[in-house]
């Protein structure tokens, strides 16, 4: 994926907010992918730091576009596609899209518990905001979309622009048992090793179902519950760190909710190495193994599989599970920020190609 002469093709990143969180979380993964030439053939050339909903945004990217040469402009959050010039770019234009909610709201329905997504009656400021952002959707040369769900959504609403499928991706460097194991003695209370660990993830946001795991839990049978020990990660403030240290030591990680935002608990646990127990809904069933999927709502098939999951930790003589490499290379080869810059190679070269 080089230009004539060895040299690298270079892109301008392109951001109207600093933004962490949310959408904004996809910049910096994008950013660090070039500057470490995962993208083969790519590299970063600039950065371009708008400032909200201004035509100066596209006079910056121009002039960073002229002053580096640069062959491409990567708008990396959904929410900045207003930067799209309406005319007259001298080169590419692509927008990550992560998902559309917010563009058509909905709910899934997870069984016990519908799942919002998007707001159906946005504030006036953010419906103005999302009306610039399907405009510069629709002049933008390429969407670089996260889902199989997504890349066909946006190929319905908006026809006349190219969908690729560049999904998001997981740190699995940071997660791997292997080559980053953290102690079980992390975990507090949570590290007797005398216990069968499972882990589950969320508490008041419908779409973790955390009550559906208080359901299942209270219907495992007596003898089996007094061996387990669950873990509950929360969703205030977080210690990745410990987080890691449940997902490399917990026999499972049960995970009945709905994986829609840019962490996905399902292959960050599969990345540590631990086996998952999660509902076959979104986006699930796009990513992760059969052998890892259980109906949403059915909770004796989740008692079953606890049940059998703590015979075999009583089988193995109640000490720790070996690493499933299987899980741990599918999540590297798929999901991992290599296979993550290959898809960004291949995209931004479709991109110039026309």
């Amino acid at each position: 994926m080089r230009a004539l002469g060895g040299v690298f093709r270079r892109v301008v990143l392109a951001r109207a907010s600093k933004d962490p969180s949310g959408y904004g979380s996809n910049h910096p993964v994008v950013e660090d992918l070039l500057d470490r030439a995962q993208a083969s053939g790519w590299t970063r050339a600039a950065t371009v730091d708008g400032d909200g909903v201004s035509r100066s945004n596209q006079k910056a990217i121009a002039s960073a576009v002229a002053e580096y040469g640069a062959d491409l402009v990567h708008i990396t959050n959904q929410h900045d596609a207003h930067m799209v010039p309406s005319k007259g770019a001298s080169v590419p234009f692509v927008v990550s899209v992560h998902d559309l909610y917010d563009h058509r709201p909905r709910a899934i329905d997870a069984g016990d518990v519908p799942v919002p997504l998007g707001d159906r009656f946005p504030p006036s400021a953010k419906a103005r905001l999302l009306g610039s952002c399907r405009e510069g959707m629709e002049r933008a040369d390429m969407l670089l979309c996260s889902s199989e769900r997504t890349m066909e959504e946006a190929r319905g609403m908006f026809p006349d622009t190219r969908c690729v499928l560049v999904r998001d991706s997981i740190d699995d460097e940071f997660w791997d048992p292997n080559r980053n194991p953290r102690p079980r003695s992390m975990l507090g209370d949570s590290g007797d090793e005398g216990k069968c660990l499972i882990v589950s993830v969320g508490e008041k946001d419908p779409r973790w179902r955390a009550q559906f795991v208080s359901e299942v839990i209270s219907l495992v049978p007596d003898e089996v519950r007094e061996d387990l020990l669950l873990f509950r990660i929360g969703s205030g403030r977080i210690d990745w760190e410990q987080v890691a240290a449940a997902f490399q030591h917990a026999e499972a990680v049960l995970y009945p909710g709905v994986s829609v935002g840019f962490r996905s608990p399902p292959l960050e646990a599969m990345a540590s190495g631990c086996p998952v127990l999660a509902s076959d809904l979104p986006m699930h069933d796009e990513v992760l193994p059969p052998r890892c999927l259980l109906p949403a709502t059915d909770s004796d098939h989740w008692v079953s599989a606890i049940v059998e999951m703590h015979a075999e930790w009583v089988r193995a003589g109640g000490v720790p599970r070996h690493v499933d490499d299987e899980l741990v290379s599918l999540v590297r080869g798929s999901f991992g920020r290599a296979a993550h810059g290959v898809a960004l190679s291949k995209a931004y070269g479709m991109a110039c190609e026309g």
